[in-house]
């Protein structure tokens, strides 16, 4: 990630203490990794998989940041409010009876989009966002737990006397979200509490299951009774929706929509507690409708656009790299008409092909990556149903970041910025690390904090 002058000048002093064993950096990885230990940060039942280097972003770049964000999510509840009323959208989107019957369902608040995560390269000041995860994304609280652990790391280097670092506690506000929705909710269903028992819910056994425990402790600690379960054990007793016969009351859903779809004769009586108002369910699966990366086609398509304001339209444009459905017909490419099938075999280091209902990273071709041969029979493959978007290739951020084994070397690694939108507002970020350019944890790197960093002297002016 190209860096501006002081944030710059940090990472060089940050690195350099490293290197000269200023700050032992052995050491300091057993106390992070300890750390998150102790604090139930974990993957797997391991450390989660990290670098001794935060992510630094200046003053100027959060602002930037949460500008975009802020922007993008307003745009986003608009989109999924059109795609409830417009049949062309529907009909390109090509959801399923049983997904547009959950779509169906009413939130009973007024947003529809409650937690979100919006993955994007940041770039100085240049964001570009690549995917919405808004269905149900993960990291709000691991977030919050890596940047305790590098708070306490740097106590020992003496040159953050000279920066202020900012944090944020995702954890309250994801709360507050949650809350706020269910006091909406409750406006219209009386009967449920003032106190919700809240349940945190996705299937047994998932590698993030720590962080429902993260969760369910801080929530407790906050006074509400919190409990973790699978859809597969909600039961209707009495009128009221239950977990292990505990009566709850707001469902945090971790859960999947596809992956319930999937399950969905498991699951019947998780979907009904829904259905039948009782319990309120953030998100609520409408929210699945911007989780497409058809979506991303859809916003700069001119024919949806007169949904959005200026600023958002400015900002689709500046944001969204070119996207297209990938399917056998002309399209625009840069202010020419281009027949799609011809273009993409001819263009292959200026585009990515990638499934529009995927996450993870999994089945992401990238042109310049990828021979002609495997890149013909990829698109081949996908054209016809049209489930598969093409993208035009955004340069990936690196930054050099330590790896620590025998010893220390300092690597260039590919990085993405992941910020989260609660109830529409920018609530912190995540960055991710790899030795991939299709970046994933699990290829050489790992989650790092993303830090506001400020010289004390540059604050005010």
């Amino acid at each position: 990630m190209k860096a501006l002058p002081n944030i710059s000048s940090l990472n060089s002093a940050y690195l350099f203490q490293l290197e000269k064993h200023r700050i032992d950096p052995d050491r300091q990885l057993q106390l992070l990794n300890q750390f998150l230990l102790e604090h139930n940060c974990t993957f797997s039942g391991k450390p989660m998989p990290t670098l001794l280097k935060p992510n630094f972003v200046s003053r100027i770049q959060l602002k930037k940041l949460k500008l975009t964000v802020e922007v993008m999510s307003t745009a986003l509840d608009k989109f999924i409010d059109l795609y409830m009323g417009n049949e062309e959208v529907r009909n390109i989107m090509k959801f399923s009876p049983l997904e547009n019957e959950l779509f169906g369902i009413e939130p009973g608040y007024q947003k529809p989009l409650v937690i979100s995560r919006l993955d994007a390269f940041l770039n100085e000041y240049s964001v570009k966002f690549l995917e919405f995860n808004c269905d149900s994304p993960a990291g709000i609280a691991y977030a919050d737990v890596l940047e305790d652990g590098f708070r306490e790391l740097f106590r020992e280097y003496p040159l953050f006397e000279s920066w202020k670092i900012s944090y944020t506690r995702r954890q309250d506000l994801l709360l507050k979200s949650l809350l706020l929705c269910y006091c909406e909710y409750r406006s219209k269903v009386r009967y449920l509490p003032e106190n919700p028992v809240i349940a945190i819910v996705d299937w047994e056994g998932v590698s993030t299951y720590s962080e429902f425990q993260l969760l369910e402790k801080y929530f407790s600690e906050k006074g509400y009774k919190t409990v973790i379960g699978s859809p597969q054990q909600f039961k209707i007793k009495n009128g009221r929706a239950t977990v292990r016969d505990e009566e709850v009351h707001l469902v945090y859903r971790r859960v999947i929509t596809r992956e319930l779809l999937q399950k969905y004769d498991q699951v019947g009586e998780f979907i009904q507690c829904i259905k039948d108002g009782l319990v309120c369910c953030c998100n609520s699966f409408r929210s699945y409708i911007v989780g497409n990366k058809k979506v991303l086609a859809l916003i700069l398509d001119p024919r949806f656009q007169g949904i959005f304001n200026r600023k958002e339209l400015n900002m689709i444009k500046e944001t969204i790299p070119w996207t297209e459905i990938l399917a056998d017909n002309e399209v625009t490419f840069r202010d020419k008409r281009v027949y799609l099938r011809d273009f993409i075999l001819e263009n292959k280091d200026l585009l990515v092909l990638k499934p529009s209902n995927m996450y993870g990273g999994k089945n992401v071709y990238i042109g310049l990556e990828t021979s002609q041969e495997t890149w013909e029979r990829v698109m081949n493959q996908q054209i016809e149903d049209e489930s598969w978007v093409v993208q035009e290739y955004v340069d990936i951020p690196t930054d050099i970041y330590p790896e620590i084994g025998d010893g220390i070397s300092f690597k260039r690694k590919f990085v993405n910025i992941n910020p989260f939108a609660l109830q529409g507002k920018y609530s912190g970020a995540i960055t991710r690390v790899s030795d991939s350019a299709v970046i994933n944890v699990s290829a050489g790197g790992g989650l790092v904090p993303t830090l506001g960093a400020d010289l004390f002297d540059t604050q005010h002016k």
